[in-house]
C-alpha cells in the first residue's frame, strides 16, 4: 500500500493562557490524515509525519486558525450565549468546521492527501449551575479535595516495586472480555 495514515494535534492558544495551564487541561483538536508515500517522512523515532515542505504548509494553516479561535472565542466571551453551554457547542463546532475549510482550501490534494477525521479533545462542561448557593460556592474546593483524596487511594493502590532480599508477591490477572475456563 502506497498510503499511510498521519496524525496532527492544534492547542489552540488563547490570551492568558500560560503552557501550564496547557499542560494541565490538554484540549484542542486531533486530525488524522490519510496520505500517499511521497507525502511522508519519518522522525526519529519512526512516527510517520509530513515532509518539511507540508509541514510549513500545515503550520501555515494552523496560524491562520489560531488567529481565527483566538479571535472567535474572544468574540463569543462577550456575547450573551456564550454562558450557555449549547452556545460553546456550536463556537467549536464552527471553529471545527472552519478548520476543515482551511485545510481543504490550502493544504488537502485531491485522492492524494486527504483528512479522515477531527476529533475534539479536552475537557469541556456541558452544564454549569451557577454558584448562587453557599453549598454550589464550595463545589471547586470540594471537587479540588475530592481528587486529592482520589489521587491518594490510587496512589496507595500501585504495587510497591520489590525490595532486594522480598520474595515476589503473585500476580493477580483478570481478563473482563473472556469467559472463564472450567
Amino acid at each position: 500500500m502506497d498510503a499511510r495514515l498521519i496524525q496532527f494535534h492544534i492547542t489552540p492558544k488563547l490570551d492568558g493562557q500560560t503552557e501550564a495551564d496547557l499542560r494541565q487541561n490538554p484540549s484542542g483538536f486531533n486530525m488524522e490524515f490519510i496520505a500517499k508515500e511521497k507525502y511522508i517522512s519519518e522522525n526519529l523515532q519512526g512516527v510517520p509525519q509530513f515532509r518539511r515542505e507540508y509541514r510549513h504548509s500545515l503550520n501555515h494553516v494552523v496560524d491562520q486558525f489560531n488567529e481565527y479561535y483566538q479571535w472567535h472565542t474572544e468574540k463569543a466571551a462577550k456575547m450573551k450565549h456564550y454562558g450557555d453551554s449549547f452556545g460553546r457547542l456550536e463556537d467549536l463546532s464552527d471553529a471545527t468546521k472552519y478548520l476543515a475549510s482551511l485545510l481543504k482550501s490550502e493544504f488537502l490534494v485531491p485522492n492524494e492527501l486527504e483528512l479522515i477525521d477531527i476529533q475534539i479533545v479536552g475537557q469541556f462542561s456541558v452544564y454549569e449551575s451557577g454558584s448562587d448557593t453557599e453549598l454550589k460556592k464550595q463545589a471547586d474546593q470540594i471537587r479540588e479535595a475530592s481528587i486529592r483524596e482520589m489521587q491518594k487511594k490510587m496512589a496507595a493502590r500501585q504495587p510497591v516495586p520489590n525490595q532486594p532480599g522480598q520474595p515476589g508477591r503473585p500476580v493477580a490477572m483478570h481478563f473482563p472480555n473472556r469467559e472463564p475456563r472450567a
